[in-house]
């Protein structure tokens, strides 16, 4: 059972920097499960899945360094459940499994983006959130779609 701890919020800044922590804290876990020994198609999946994760991680770490102060600096007390710990998927790994795992992690930032976006006082800021949101949507589909290709080979 996954624990959850509660995160608090004060600025834009704050909430980007936190989201970049533990989407590497995400690739540090994929990147451990590479290293394991699964099936060739887990294997596909799972370098295909790398390499969009380090695009979504990529691009929130140039949102953070191109943001202007209006983003940075907008209060934002939020907060927030996220997972304490990025536990690694039930073994054995399997596609599905896979994609379950990184959608349930990716989930509660996806969610958190998306409020943010909603009930944000600088409408730049809710901009850039729904952005962020919608591209962790996209990622999400995008992992969805991988494993369809994955499983018609």
């Amino acid at each position: 059972m996954a624990r959850h701890q509660q995160v608090t919020f004060h600025s834009g800044e704050e909430i980007l920097e936190f989201t970049i922590r533990y989407l590497t804290r995400i690739r540090s876990a994929l990147d451990e499960l590479s290293g394991g020994d699964h099936g060739e198609r887990v294997k596909m999946l799972l370098a295909s899945v790398e390499a969009d994760h380090r695009n979504l991680l990529g691009s929130i770490e140039r949102v953070l360094e191109d943001a202007p102060d209006k983003v940075r600096n907008v209060y934002a007390q939020y907060t927030v459940e996220m997972p304490a710990e990025i536990e690694p998927p039930e073994e054995p790994l399997t596609t599905l499994g896979l994609i379950q795992w990184l959608e349930n992690l990716n989930n509660p930032v996806q969610s958190m983006f998306a409020e943010l976006s909603q009930n944000e006082d600088s409408e730049e800021a809710g901009e850039v959130f729904g952005g962020i949101a919608q591209q962790i949507e996209a990622h999400n589909m995008r992992l969805s779609k991988e494993y369809q290709r994955t499983e018609d080979l």
